[in-house]
């Protein structure tokens, strides 16, 4: 499989609520901000909730991982 076939897989599988973003990051049109928002909603299933409860703590993304709850509680 073709790095387009796999991009196009995986932007369809994104939901049409995430579709925008995720085609701009495999692009690399995305801003920064949006392309680390792409990779977490990624990471755990497109569930915007869980990215906000994510545990994953030795992520590199992690302290920059978009929907925190203020004060950085998980």
């Amino acid at each position: 499989m073709t790095r387009a076939e796999r991009v196009n897989k995986a932007v369809a599988e994104s939901g049409q609520l995430y579709r925008t973003i995720m085609q701009k990051a495999y692009d690399g049109t995305a801003a920064p901000r949006s392309a680390i928002k792409a990779q977490c909603l990624a990471c755990v299933g497109y569930e915007r909730l869980m990215v906000t409860h994510c545990t994953g703590f030795s992520c590199p993304l992690w302290a920059y991982r978009p929907y925190q709850i203020k004060g950085g509680k998980v």
